[in-house]
């Protein structure tokens, strides 16, 4: 019984600005470096207007779930909310999806590979992506405020580098491409700007993940939403000022679905480059590696108080106030892919739709939240009207569920009976654990 108190072991040190910089981080990452070009190919130089439209929506989504941080500000977030709220087997089916999307962690790691590649050829890729995984699993196994520290340094140098690209890119850009006509501007019809936008949506999401960090806060209540809204609207100026020089600068067949170096080649010089591809590509992608490491195990640390998991799994290191052994799982989630050569169309395929599908339930526990929890809604320092909460869940809803058939869509049928089996066997350990009555709450919020 001495684990059930563990999470009283976490230490309270992240502030507004670690708490930004987490968030920021988990933004800026894949989607910066990489979808610029896919987005590009999908709508042409609305590309720009995509990325705002989808800044906005990822707040659409984001706001519930702030204003239940707001309310509740809690270690392990989403699945609390869920197995609290809504019900204790749903928490646990949330549990098993989140677990699912983090091999994304693996794909933060290659995709750093492949830049380094690009510096230094016949690297091997595998080796790098391995180091900088364990380098980052162990900044954040000696403590949380290392890690955000850490956090704000790589940030730093990403904002340089971006804003390099940007004000030396700017100049350069021929805005007559944005006044030629709307045959111009939306290469590919309202249809591919929407499903630009879909897309894009996934590259500005992520600010949410802060509520798994409510434990470790020093103000949460007043943090979470700030930090969510704050860092989705600043990353979404920023990404569209970064489309602006992408799409700007070269025809648009030269850009379409290829990465930013091909513009970054043409508006730096070579030493410039090189800042840029270390210090933009390879840095954006290590803060979203870090930052998942920094979040990524708060569920499954009150999972193990619950009972779903083995207690020994949730302990907490009494020195550094990190939960050492479910961070070692993660990073043998993100090590296997690496090790046995998955492909990154089938970790971001698979990690992403398991995420999305994961975020539609704390959208719910959003609403049942004001009902169940009356007293605590009344106090929230983020009191959203009744009607406004089940307005926004609504329309994140129906996005995520977007967003999920945009990444599935053209996916092959192993991934779903894989899906399947995988979310029948969990089905079963949880009403095995359930009517054994191994589950009960030491804490509710």
């Amino acid at each position: 019984m001495a684990n059930r108190n563990q999470e009283d072991n976490l230490k309270k040190e992240i502030g507004l600005g670690g708490a930004i910089s987490i968030s920021a981080g988990q933004i800026i990452g894949a989607g910066i470096v990489a979808l610029t070009g896919i987005g590009i190919g999908m709508t042409g130089p609305s590309v720009v207007l995509a990325f705002i439209l989808s800044a906005v929506i990822t707040m659409i989504v984001g706001i519930p779930i702030a204003a239940t941080g707001a309310t509740i500000p809690t270690t392990g977030g989403n699945y609390r909310y869920t197995s609290r709220i809504l019900s204790p087997q749903i928490g646990f089916f949330y549990l098993c999806l989140f677990i699912v999307g983090q091999i994304t962690i693996a794909l933060y790691a290659l995709s750093f590979a492949e830049y380094f590649e690009g510096i230094i050829p016949g690297v091997p890729m595998k080796l790098v992506a391995a180091v900088i995984l364990t380098i980052l699993f162990l900044s954040n196994l000696t403590g949380a405020k290392k890690a955000a520290k850490l956090q704000s340094v790589m940030m730093g140098l990403l904002i340089l580098s971006l804003g390099m690209f940007v004000v030396i890119g700017l100049p350069k850009v021929d805005y007559s491409i944005f006044t030629s006509g709307k045959e111009v501007l939306f290469t590919h019809g309202m249809s591919g700007f929407f499903k630009a936008t879909a897309l894009l949506t996934f590259a500005t999401s992520g600010a949410i993940v802060i509520g798994e960090m409510g434990g470790e806060m020093k103000n949460p209540g007043r943090d979470i939403p700030i930090a969510i809204l704050a860092s989705t609207a600043v990353i979404g100026v920023v990404y569209a000022l970064v489309s602006t020089v992408a799409v700007g600068i070269l025809p648009l067949e030269q850009t379409a679905f290829q990465p930013l170096t091909n513009v970054a080649k043409t508006i730096l010089p070579h030493s410039l480059f090189i800042v840029f591809i270390v210090c933009g590509a390879m840095v954006a992608l290590a803060t979203t590696l870090n930052a998942t490491f920094s979040w990524v195990t708060k569920g499954l640390l009150i999972a193990c108080h619950d009972g779903w998991l083995p207690e020994k799994l949730g302990e907490v290191n009494e020195k550094y106030g990190t939960p050492h052994w479910i961070l070692t799982f993660f990073y043998i989630v993100g090590l296997i892919p690496i090790v046995t050569g998955m492909s990154l169309e089938f970790i971001s395929s698979l990690g992403n739709a398991a995420i999305q599908i994961a975020n539609i339930l704390p959208l719910i526990a959003a609403v049942v939240l004001p009902y169940k929890y009356k007293d605590l809604y009344e106090k929230s320092p983020l009191k959203l009207p009744k009607w406004l909460i089940k307005v926004l869940v609504v329309c994140a809803v129906v996005l995520q569920c977007v967003q999920g058939y945009f990444l599935l869509a053209d996916k092959s049928a192993n991934i779903f009976v894989v899906a399947g089996v995988y979310i029948l066997l969990a089905f079963a350990y949880s009403k095995f654990l359930y009517k054994k009555g191994s589950i009960s709450f030491q804490r509710e919020f």
